[in-house]
């Protein structure tokens, strides 16, 4: 069975248009408005919002959670100026090799470093 991971941003949009002075905030709110977690998902919260997540190396947390300076995306000072849409194209992919080599060498700098690697 192959399994394949979404990532996607998820989004507090609790207040936008002055909705808390009509709505109250929801009681499965655990962390606080503008603080989303994977509670907003399983209640289908009315708040929630989400975006693709595209081009993204990230650590997550024990839940599953990523920090705000745990992640980086391709893009901004990385496209090529003046933006040119093959070298664009080409620059995104040396960015997906090198990030999933950086993610192989970390496993195996772990691996190595905890006397984990099977002879």
């Amino acid at each position: 069975m192959a399994f394949t991971h979404l990532i996607v941003e998820l989004h507090c949009l609790y207040g936008i248009d002055e909705q808390e002075q009509v709505n109250p905030v929801p009681p499965f709110c655990k962390n606080g408005v503008r603080k989303p977690g994977y509670h907003c998902l399983v209640e289908n919260c009315e708040f929630s919002g989400h975006a693709p997540a595209p081009l993204e190396i990230a650590y997550s947390d024990e839940l599953g959670e990523v920090d705000f300076d745990a992640w980086i995306g391709f893009g901004g000072d990385m496209d090529p100026d003046p933006y040119n849409t093959k070298l664009a194209s080409e620059l995104k992919e040396s960015w997906k090799n090198l990030c999933k080599k950086k993610v192989n060498e970390a496993y195996d700098g772990y691996m190595r470093q905890h006397n984990l690697l099977e002879d």
